[in-house]
């Protein structure tokens, strides 16, 4: 007992200490302080992005994507990355204060130079990686009764359910439809399942599809004919149950979103219930949530889409690839 009041008397006499020289900083002393904690954080968010290989789809980062994979105690309004990979950060909180911050200088919030970087940054586009694209990858597969390449392949948009057989790698091909086309770029979601059996995750899921994911990076790490895309795994409840999930893969999972989208008159089209043998699987799943049960996400399962355990092994996944036209 007297041990541990002995290190309690220890550690606070340390923090009055420490509060009390700070607060007797000269005030110039004050900032070089905050640039070296606004440098930290900024450096830590840098460094996490290059480890991680993330290539983000705009500048803008998300906090919560922050919170969760920045070891930081900064909180700021806004946080960016350029496309010549320079951390811009907007309203951070230090000791009730804002500050704004770029290029290892702290600036007013409408400093005019400090602004034109915040305005070009913000309106920046990051460069995609497009890989191969879909006319190169697109082939006949006569086993799978596909004889001819659509002329969407690179002109015009594709209806959403056209066929493609796509060569994944030197050996493998794989059937695929369409599920969305921005006229640049499709994706596409395979006509089967790449495994019949995995959980979502192993308990809840407030992490996201972990276990989902670590699957399908095993069964599609050998498609090599594929760019390796950031690809972000994603919640898309107006709450987010998870943060967003970006890891380095050949494909990703779909989306509720993605799925909703093609669905007519609630009957979900039969390219997306291919090969759903209740023998072998009852489905496959989606990277989305549930907002109301910790223990559930969404899936095709029993040929609709429902909510199911995440610890369910009855379902599959089925990948979802992104290729550019042009």
């Amino acid at each position: 007992m007297k041990k541990g009041l002995s290190i309690f008397l220890t550690i606070l006499l340390l923090a009055m200490v420490g509060y009390y020289i700070y607060k007797n900083l000269k005030p110039e002393e004050k900032i070089d302080q905050n640039i070296v904690t606004l440098q930290n954080h900024s450096n830590k968010i840098k460094q996490t992005i290059q480890q991680l290989d993330i290539n983000f789809d705009k500048t803008l980062i998300d906090n919560n994507w922050i919170e969760n994979n920045v070891e930081s105690d900064i909180v700021c309004d806004e946080v960016y990355y350029s496309t010549d990979n320079q951390v811009l950060l907007y309203g951070c909180d230090i000791n009730t204060k804002k500050y704004y911050f770029y290029d290892n200088k702290i600036y007013e919030q409408n400093d005019s130079e400090y602004q034109n970087f915040y305005n070009t940054i913000k309106s920046q586009q990051p460069q995609i990686e497009k890989g191969t694209l879909l006319k190169e990858l697109a082939t006949i597969d006569l086993e799978a009764n596909i004889e001819e390449i659509d002329s969407c392949v690179d002109t015009g948009v594709c209806e959403v359910g056209t066929v493609f057989a796509i060569q994944v790698n030197d050996t493998d091909v794989y059937k695929f439809y369409v599920l969305a086309d921005d006229g640049e770029k499709v994706d596409l979601i395979m006509a089967q399942n790449i495994i019949n059996s995995s959980m979502w995750a192993p308990s809840d899921n407030l992490e996201g599809p972990s276990e989902a994911i670590v699957k399908l990076k095993e069964m599609t790490d050998n498609w090599t004919n594929l760019p390796l895309r950031s690809y972000k795994i994603a919640d898309d409840n107006t709450k987010k149950v998870y943060s967003d999930i970006y890891n380095p893969m050949h494909a990703t999972l779909p989306s509720y979103t993605d799925i909703a989208k093609v669905v007519k008159d609630n009957k979900i089209p039969s390219w997306l219930l291919e090969n759903i043998d209740s023998s072998k699987t009852g489905g496959y799943w989606l990277s989305s949530a549930s907002s109301s049960m910790s223990f559930y996400a969404w899936a095709i399962e029993n040929r609709k889409i429902d909510v199911s355990d995440v610890s369910n092994e009855n379902l599959g996944i089925r990948p979802v690839i992104t290729l550019y036209k042009y």
